[in-house]
């Protein structure tokens, strides 16, 4: 009874002092607070993780809209490593392959896509129905496999160009990329990797973006049996076009 007694007194006394409620008030609030403040702070980091990767994905059609010369698979190739080297410098908030091997010759997970040169349809010289598109001329994949998937579009197939550039006999570099964007909790694991089947987890956003010609009139694909990289690419030759 006495033990009872002493509770009963002790909860009295703290609920008549002021700075007890203070102290309850703060243990429930403060953790909202903190809450909050994580929430936002990490939300700040995906949209810097989306801007980041962006603004890569166009170097990749800047620098295929300058050129003034016909590409090779392996020019490609190396265009994509460096573009990648510099989107992965210092981006903390992504992780590596559990493997440690972050870019392989199939790419990065987390910053994959295709390169397209796509010619507007001329009247002139197609047949035309309804509205202007573009049709693929040649294409340069990070992944190999990636080529061969029913639903990507093959070279000699057409696609929706934006209404603004919708210009008959109009070249344009394509960029069609995914963004793999991760939270700060990715540190904690909660994002991650999938060792098993060697993909990942992050929320994905998709990337399109068109960049007119800004040298020449046209950009060819210079393939060659003998470029280690004629996988990645194709002109339409292996699907029988």
């Amino acid at each position: 009874m006495q033990t009872i007694a002493f509770f009963r007194d002790t909860f009295r006394a703290f609920r008549k002092n002021t700075r007890a409620a203070i102290a309850v008030e703060m243990a429930f609030v403060l953790p909202i607070f903190i809450m909050l403040g994580f929430l936002s702070w990490d939300a700040a980091t995906i949209y810097t993780q989306i801007k980041r990767g962006t603004k890569h994905y166009y170097s990749v059609g800047d620098v295929m809209a300058s050129q003034t010369r016909d590409m090779t698979c392996s020019r490609l190739d190396k265009v994509a490593e460096l573009v990648y080297s510099s989107y992965a410098a210092g981006n903390w908030a992504r992780r590596p392959r559990p493997t440690g091997n972050d870019f392989t010759r199939d790419g990065a997970l987390d910053f994959r896509y295709v390169i397209r040169v796509v010619t507007v349809q001329d009247p002139a010289t197609e047949t035309v129905t309804g509205d202007l598109r573009g049709r693929v001329r040649w294409e340069y994949f990070r992944t190999p496999e990636d080529m061969d998937t029913e639903s990507e579009v093959k070279p000699g197939e057409l696609i929706d160009i934006p209404d603004g550039l919708r210009i008959a006999g109009q070249t344009y570099v394509q960029i069609a990329g995914r963004l793999w964007v991760a939270p700060a909790i990715n540190y904690l694991g909660v994002f991650d990797f999938n060792p098993a089947d060697n993909t990942v987890t992050h929320t994905q956003f998709d990337v399109v973006r068109f960049f007119p010609l800004r040298y020449v009139t046209s950009l060819g694909l210079d393939s060659s049996a003998s470029d280690p990289m004629t996988d990645k690419c194709s002109d339409g030759s292996n699907y029988g076009l």
